[in-house]
C-alpha cells in the first residue's frame, strides 16, 4: 500500500487542530483502563503523536509493559461537527524527544498549558504513538477517511 497521499495529510492535520485531548485506552491481560490526556504534533511527522505522562503513575507502568491502546481525538468546546481522530492497535513508546522539545509546542496547541508545566513539569516523561491506521472522519456531513501509514 502506498504511503498517504497530501489531501490526506491535509486532512488528518486540520483534523489535529481541533484537538488537544485525546481519551486513551490501555489494555493488559484483560484489564482496560481509560484517560484523557493532552497531546501534541508536528506537521513533518503525521503520524506521530507526543504526549507526557507523570513519573511513577500507573499509567507508565501500563505503557512500559506493552499495552494496547486505543484512542479518540476530543474536539475544542464549540468545534462543529465533532470531528475526531481513532485508531487501535498502537503502543505508548518512550521518545527521544524531552518535555524540553515539546514544550513549545504544548504552550502553542493547548490552552494554559503553562500553568501544567509550572505544577508538574519536571516530573513529566514523554511518550509517543507511531500511528499505522488511523481513521480520520472530519465530523458530521465531513469527509471520512483511513491512512494507512507503514
Amino acid at each position: 500500500m502506498n504511503q498517504p497521499d497530501t489531501h490526506s495529510i491535509q486532512l488528518l492535520q486540520k483534523v489535529y487542530a481541533t484537538a488537544d485531548k485525546m481519551a486513551i485506552s490501555t489494555s493488559l491481560n484483560g484489564q482496560a483502563d481509560v484517560r484523557i490526556i493532552n497531546f501534541v504534533w508536528f506537521p513533518n511527522e503525521p503520524n506521530k503523536l507526543y504526549f507526557s505522562s507523570v513519573k511513577g503513575t500507573t499509567a507508565l507502568k501500563l505503557y512500559q509493559a506493552g499495552a494496547d491502546i486505543a484512542f479518540i481525538t476530543i474536539p475544542h468546546d464549540g468545534t462543529p461537527f465533532n470531528p475526531f481522530i481513532r485508531s487501535k492497535g498502537v503502543k505508548a513508546i518512550p521518545s527521544t524527544k524531552t518535555m524540553a522539545d515539546l514544550l513549545p509546542r504544548y504552550l502553542e496547541l493547548v490552552p494554559n498549558y503553562q500553568k501544567t508545566w509550572d505544577a508538574i513539569g519536571s516530573s513529566l516523561v514523554v511518550y509517543e504513538i507511531n500511528l499505522q491506521d488511523v481513521y480520520v472522519d472530519a465530523g458530521i456531513g465531513q469527509e471520512k477517511i483511513d491512512i494507512h501509514f507503514h
